[in-house]
């Protein structure tokens, strides 16, 4: 094929797509009622794990430090403590080692309470009752009791945990990206169908002009390559639309839902984080439902039908 079929066929494709404009318009309705939908349960899907996410990292291990024996005295200097922190830091799954101090949890304590009830604490003693401790946030919620067992055997500590919730965690993390794969993985192969099926129109709606084509001698893929150029172009057009019509239909829910959120505390994510990322996403699904729909059409089309032609 010269380059100037090439462009020539090209030039088709952008010209068929205005002249065909109501089945183009149609096409694009249809890819972009699935790319709505797929981006809107990315969304949905996106902010279920980050608030997961957050959970999981609230979720720590507290491994208080028992540095005074039964009797008061010191059995464990500020050197043998900052060991202890080394030693967790180089455990497995492990992902971070912060130091909490029994004056600076003791002064959060008293933040909570009420201003009489603190000072009555203050001035009964000046004696602190809570130890020095280690927060421990592990990396792989799966191996969150492994960790708990193995920071267990070291000596002169109490550990406190959560592994319930932690695997409540993990299995609700496994699940939703489960189920997020699941769905766009259906809306793709929905969208696949209908623009295949829309497509199939289109070619009914120009079997003549194929069907001569066909007989003056012109490849199958001469004959294809308008629909193709055609395929690329609604779904790029649709990619980008559709981008549009879930930054305001994601906007719209966060504020009507504004209200619930801040009772809850949760803070949505900012779409435009995922703007550009989306866009990507949805051109590439555009293309490919397009020009695969029109290549599965224009085959079983060329195969059975292109050869003859139809009276109309």
């Amino acid at each position: 094929m010269t380059g100037a079929s090439l462009k020539y066929l090209i030039k088709e494709g952008f010209r068929n797509t205005w002249t065909n404009r109501m089945m183009s318009v149609a096409s694009v309705c249809v890819l972009l009622s699935c790319l709505v939908l797929i981006g809107s349960a990315a969304m949905i899907f996106l902010n279920i794990n980050a608030l997961v996410d957050k959970i999981e990292n609230e979720n720590v291990i507290m491994v208080y430090i028992e540095d005074t024996d039964k009797e008061g005295n010191v059995i464990l200097d500020d050197a043998a403590i900052d060991r202890m922190g080394e030693t967790l830091k180089g455990m497995q799954n492990v992902e971070s080692v912060e130091f909490v101090s029994k004056e600076s949890a003791w002064a959060d304590q008293l933040k909570t309470m009420e201003d009489a009830q603190a000072q009555f604490f203050k001035e009964i003693s000046t004696d602190i009752p809570l130890p020095d401790a280690y927060k421990v946030t592990v990396a792989d919620l799966s191996q969150f009791k492994n960790t708990v067992s193995e920071i267990k055997k070291m000596d002169n500590v109490t550990v406190r945990e959560n592994s319930d919730l932690a695997k409540k965690l993990d299995t609700i993390s496994r699940g939703i990206s489960i189920i997020a794969v699941v769905i766009i993985s259906v809306l793709f192969a929905i969208s696949l169908f209908i623009i295949s099926n829309t497509i199939k129109l289109t070619v009914y709606s120009r079997r003549l002009e194929i069907s001569i084509m066909k007989s003056v001698g012109a490849t199958n893929s001469f004959v294809r390559l308008p629909f193709v150029v055609e395929g690329i172009i609604l779904g790029v057009v649709s990619g980008v639309i559709s981008l549009g019509a879930v930054w305001g239909v994601y906007v719209l829910a966060v504020r009507s839902f504004s209200e619930l959120l801040m009772s809850l505390r949760l803070v949505p994510l900012g779409f435009t984080n995922y703007a550009l990322p989306m866009l990507g996403v949805f051109v590439c699904i555009g293309i490919i439902s397009g020009v695969g729909g029109s290549l599965i059409t224009m085959r079983r089309y060329l195969n059975k039908e292109g050869s003859e032609i139809y009276a109309i």
